[in-house]
């Protein structure tokens, strides 16, 4: 179910930026290189930041033990969670 939810979300996160391509002015040709382009920066980021996660998750599983390693993955998801829902409101409600 985690791969269609994500593949879900992704296209219509693309969906988002290729509107927001169009709203720009770009001509019609060159929306797609365009979009194609800024999606892959951000997948270059988004990869370069779950590499730093994990390097410091296995440092951290060194220093912990099992019940603290349980303790500091709950905290990470709450700490995820939580700023997905305040940009969410941000952006929703505030923008």
């Amino acid at each position: 179910l985690r791969p269609a939810i994500t593949t879900l979300f992704g296209l219509i996160h693309g969906f988002g930026f290729a509107s927001v391509l169009m709203e720009v002015g770009l001509p019609q040709q060159r929306i797609l290189p365009a979009l194609f382009g800024f999606n892959i920066g951000v997948e270059l980021g988004q990869i370069a930041i779950v590499l730093a996660i994990s390097a410091l998750g296995l440092v951290l599983r060194r220093w912990l033990k099992p019940t603290g390693m349980a303790l500091s993955n709950e905290l990470l998801c709450a700490a995820l969670c939580s700023l997905g829902m305040f940009w969410f409101v941000q952006r929703s409600f505030f923008a």
